[in-house]
């Protein structure tokens, strides 16, 4: 069976990786994918490349794509409103001290059946920074 749509990450553009009719790449956090990592994404067939339509979202736009926003054919869409009917997104900052307390309100939040993200810094345990991760935060939430 051929896939006609592919959600994945940049594991999607090593070599091993082959597309057989892909038309249309949908690219988020294109700033983490290299100049030729973006231009290869399509179809290889043998030893020919051949390039498929690409939407690129970003929102924090690299210098090359300004330029090329400016230079050349790269069209870009702002997108500056909600969705009719949109409620605005209560974002909030807590000091891990306050963890407990927040995690009390989240299960009162959620139970009403509402929603809430969780922001991680880090996905997994890195030397340089010590911030809980994703993987830790996920634990400890799945415990309360």
């Amino acid at each position: 069976m051929e896939a006609q749509l592919i959600i994945g990450t940049h594991a999607l553009i090593q070599d091993k990786v082959r597309f057989s009719k892909l038309g249309l790449a949908v690219i988020d956090e294109q700033h983490r994918f290299g100049v030729r990592q973006r231009l290869e994404i399509g179809q290889r067939v043998g030893s020919e490349l051949f390039y498929c339509h690409q939407l690129m979202m970003s929102a924090t736009p690299i210098p090359r794509t300004l330029a090329m926003t400016y230079y050349a054919d790269l069209d870009v869409s702002v997108i500056d409103e909600l969705p009719p009917g949109r409620k605005p997104i209560a974002t909030k900052v807590v000091k891990a001290a306050r963890r407990d307390e927040v995690i009390g309100g989240l299960q009162s939040w959620l139970s009403k059946g509402l929603q809430a993200y969780w922001v991680c810094p880090l996905i997994e345990e890195s030397e340089a920074l010590q911030l809980q991760t994703a993987v830790e935060s996920f634990e400890q939430l799945t415990q309360a």
